[in-house]
């Protein structure tokens, strides 16, 4: 198999998921009513990375071939579409007066999101994910609701149910180290994680490709997939805790202005 017949492949199989795509922009145009709204490309973006991760090659590979793909598909589900979707919602009015969220509530979506990663890197889930077509699309399914759990108190349309910014810059960087952690593990592990992609049922005849043209032993592919867990997934991290700490001084500014004219 060449290059260019691993794209054709994936084109093939690419139905139901551009189907799902289709229908989600359908159906925020019409929620839209032909406004221009920038929030639009948001969500335009959150679409067509969920068609990348689930109707192009890296969906064909993930599919019990390539550890590393699997997990760059891991990663666009859980860190890159929901907040694209979240930050696509129109902002809503407060209600109440703006107050932190429930430590009980906070908790359980840091450890939705967090969790995505972990739980589904289990030996016997990720083996399953990998060659079981309904836990694929269980795990699909998981990974953006833990996803869309995690990324709401930063980025949820309504401000009273948002993390204060120094709660949210603490927040993302346990979830760094928590991400971190199993990323070390994953690239300095001397065993398969998922033993599934040690010995991939290649029905595409995609190996040769990988194995000879690309160089992608398993034990490299494995190495690839834990540093895209590590090193990726805290970048974004990082651009969020940057973000929040811009929110920080944004809304620390008017107080500080109004505290120097009472003086």
């Amino acid at each position: 198999m060449t290059t260019t017949e691993l794209l054709v492949s994936a084109w093939d199989r690419g139905v139901l998921v551009p189907l799902l795509c289709l229908s989600a922009l359908g159906a925020y145009g019409v929620k839209l009513r032909g406004r221009h709204d920038t929030r639009a490309l948001f969500f335009l973006a959150a679409v067509v990375l969920f068609f990348l991760a689930l109707a192009s090659p890296i969906g064909v590979l993930a599919r019990g071939i390539l550890f590393s793909a699997h997990m760059l598909q891991h990663l666009i589900l859980v860190l890159a579409v929901p907040p694209l979707v979240l930050l696509a919602l129109p902002r809503t009015a407060d209600e109440a007066p703006v107050r932190p969220m429930e430590p009980l509530g906070t908790t359980g979506a840091w450890l939705a999101g967090v969790g995505a990663m972990w739980i589904w890197h289990a030996r016997i889930l990720c083996n399953a994910a990998a060659t079981i077509p309904w836990v694929q699309g269980f795990q699909t399914a998981s990974l953006l609701v833990m996803g869309l759990a995690f990324w709401r108190p930063i980025v949820a349309s309504r401000h009273a149910d948002r993390l204060p910014p120094l709660a949210a810059m603490l927040y993302l960087f346990a979830a760094c180290v928590a991400c971190t952690v199993l990323g070390i593990l994953v690239t300095l592990s001397p065993v398969q994680v998922c033993t599934a992609y040690a010995h991939p049922s290649d029905t595409l005849g995609a190996l040769p490709l990988l194995r000879d043209g690309w160089g992608l032993t398993c034990k490299a592919d494995q190495e690839i997939g834990g540093l895209l867990m590590w090193v990726p997934s805290c970048l974004v991290y990082a651009f969020a805790i940057l973000a929040a700490l811009g929110r920080y001084y944004a809304e620390g500014r008017p107080a500080a202005v109004t505290a120097g004219g009472r003086r």
